[in-house]
């Protein structure tokens, strides 16, 4: 199917608080309709990986500290990243794929940068709703104490480990229409965030030649933050920076693209 214009155009302004509202109402509707089956995964997604991750490599990696402890910020990075990447990939996809809703949006004024923010914003919010139930359930499940201080410069590196997703989230879902490849690739940012980034075991169990190269991630140095606060260690300000500017560079590719894949719609 194709359109003569783009499904959602440029404005010279910056975006209207009062079209993102708008489209923050409408996205409020859509997920009252499913609030329970969220409810239910939010609680139980963290739960899921403390005993199919944390407790079996707990018998095999030793620490300092208690592996259990230290664990916890591997389900915290991990279920509120996928779930802010999974839930503006797949609005994305959707949206393309409804096409009542694409001439909706031809004919309002909504721009592309408006429509990005708002799906961006949701995917934001469900991913730090997830962390807070996620740090409760641990909290429960570890008997886990943490400081206000640490606590507030934690909630600080979530918040853009979070951004960074929900943005990647965002470019993968413009550029793919394909249901299944969305899963493949769902599944290999899983294997990334657990396997790769040091979330359950820590980076220095990896070759060095791995770490030489992981490394240049600036996200790597937010995680190893999250990571030395629960230590009480001190943290990579240079790496939580670059991360910034990395999403923030994701975020215009994507408005870029988005001008380029919605005329094709």
């Amino acid at each position: 199917m194709s359109f003569k214009g783009p499904v959602y155009r440029f404005n010279r302004g910056r975006p209207r608080i009062i079209h993102i509202l708008t489209l923050l109402k409408r996205e409020w509707l859509v997920f009252k309709k499913y609030s329970i089956a969220y409810l239910i995964f939010w609680i139980l997604l963290p739960i899921i990986l403390h005993i199919c991750l944390a407790i079996p490599l707990s018998s095999l990696i030793s620490l300092e500290m208690r592996y259990l402890n230290w664990s916890v910020n591997g389900i915290w990075i991990t279920t509120a990243g996928m779930v802010a990447f999974v839930e503006t990939t797949n609005r994305f996809i959707k949206i393309k794929g409804e096409s009542r809703l694409i001439e909706v949006l031809m004919k309002s004024p909504i721009t592309n940068l408006e429509i990005i923010s708002t799906i961006m914003l949701r995917g934001i919010i469900c991913g730090f709703v997830q962390f807070l139930f996620s740090m409760l359930t641990t909290s429960i499940l570890n008997h886990e104490y943490i400081d206000l201080i640490n606590l507030l410069f934690i909630i600080i590196q979530m918040l853009v480990i979070i951004s960074f997703f929900a943005v990647s989230g965002t470019f993968i879902g413009i550029i793919i229409s394909n249901n299944t490849l969305f899963i493949y690739i769902s599944c290999i940012i899983f294997l990334i965030i657990t396997m790769g980034f040091g979330t359950f075991i820590p980076i220095n169990y990896y070759p060095d030649s791995y770490i030489s190269v992981i490394e240049m991630v600036p996200i790597l140095h937010v995680i190893q933050n999250v990571q030395a606060l629960i230590s009480h260690n001190s943290i990579d300000w240079v790496g939580f920076f670059l991360t910034i500017f990395a999403t923030i560079i994701l975020l215009i590719a994507s408005l870029v693209i988005s001008y380029q894949v919605f005329r094709k719609v």
